[in-house]
């Protein structure tokens, strides 16, 4: 018996969620019956960093292909099961060969898929303390997704020139692409910060992802089971679901809603070094004469301390975060069209 296999059922289907990509990972979800939806939700924010290592996930993998009658699926082979194969049939030198073979080959294809383990955010951080051409290369080498996530948290200066590197990247040699690869992954692995599978928050982020796919009725399901005996891991969750630069996205006659019940002074102490989408989309929903007001605020009050302003912006969000909880305000969802 495998040792994925003496794991708790929530706790092998958060594990086998968390691995795969959010929309497949969010279909799936909707298909399990709503009475252990919260508990594997619960499952996947206390996930033991020992049962998301590569060979417990691969062993999770093979156990997922096996079929109800104990038959197994065909599926991809692992390192191990394609060594073992080649050495029954070609003998144990020429089979080291052929795998080692195909080995360098899938290095040489993505000889970055050990950083991409990492969530973005720790990625960003390490690229920080390398040059802005390094970082255009490794982020030309990384899955589009996980490049657009890693850019939007560099600073926005920073990202600029990196882009304007990667438009202009001439490809170097396999032997440096895995120099940079191998001493990223040794920078990623010294910070002690385990990999986005690993990582409480990059978790509570991809159920959030999760449930920003899966529709209203799981989303609802969901959070309503984590409210009942964790309402702090549900409002975490809530938090990643709908942030401050989702306000741009918000419409008129929502944010004429939101902006009902927040005073003048809030809004502009908010306001201040605002992203000029959110801000312009708030303002669109006041007066004239209350724009007046906040732009006639924000002159009295002069430069304030950042943590006023964050202060500030978490008030308005626990506004939007009680209308979304009370039905009021439902954001426009992950992938959801817009008709007239």
């Amino acid at each position: 018996m495998k040792d994925t296999d003496k794991l708790p059922g929530p706790t092998r289907v958060a594990t086998f969620l968390l691995s795969l990509p959010t929309e497949s990972a969010a279909e799936v979800l909707s298909f399990l019956p709503d009475g252990i939806i919260p508990a594997v939700s619960r499952a996947m924010v206390e996930l033991d960093p020992r049962n998301a290592s590569p060979m417990r996930i691969e062993e999770l993998y093979a156990s997922v292909a096996a079929s109800p009658d104990g038959a197994v699926s065909v599926r991809p082979a692992g390192t191990s099961d394609l060594r073992a194969l080649l050495r029954a049939a070609l003998g144990n030198e020429r089979g080291d060969e052929v795998v080692n073979e195909i080995c360098s080959r899938r290095e040489e294809e993505t000889p970055f898929s050990e950083v991409e383990g990492f969530s973005p955010q720790a990625i960003a951080q390490a690229l920080a303390a390398e040059s802005p051409a390094v970082s255009a290369l490794v982020l030309a080498h990384l899955e589009p997704a996980v490049s657009a996530r890693v850019l939007s948290a560099l600073d926005d200066g920073r990202a600029l020139d990196v882009v304007r590197r990667m438009a202009t990247l001439c490809p170097p040699h396999i032997s440096t692409l895995r120099a940079i690869a191998a001493d990223l992954a040794d920078q990623l692995h010294t910070s002690g910060e385990d990999s986005e599978l690993r990582s409480s928050a990059g978790r509570l982020q991809a159920i959030a992802e999760m449930l920003s796919h899966g529709g209203q009725e799981l989303e609802t399901e969901v959070l309503r089971g984590l409210e009942s005996d964790n309402p702090a891991m549900a409002g975490e969750i809530r938090e990643h679901m709908f942030t401050w630069d989702d306000l741009a996205l918000v419409d008129h006659r929502d944010m004429q809603k939101i902006l009902s019940m927040i005073n003048t002074q809030t809004l502009s102490v908010a306001l201040k070094a605002c992203p000029p989408a959110v801000g312009n989309n708030i303002l669109a929903g006041l007066s004239e004469r209350v724009q007046g007001i906040i732009e006639e605020e924000r002159e009295l009050a002069g430069p304030v301390p950042m943590s006023d302003v964050l202060s500030s912006r978490e008030e308005i969000m626990h506004v939007v975060r009680n209308l979304m909880e009370s039905g009021e305000f439902r954001p426009r969802r992950a992938g959801e069209d817009l008709v007239e």
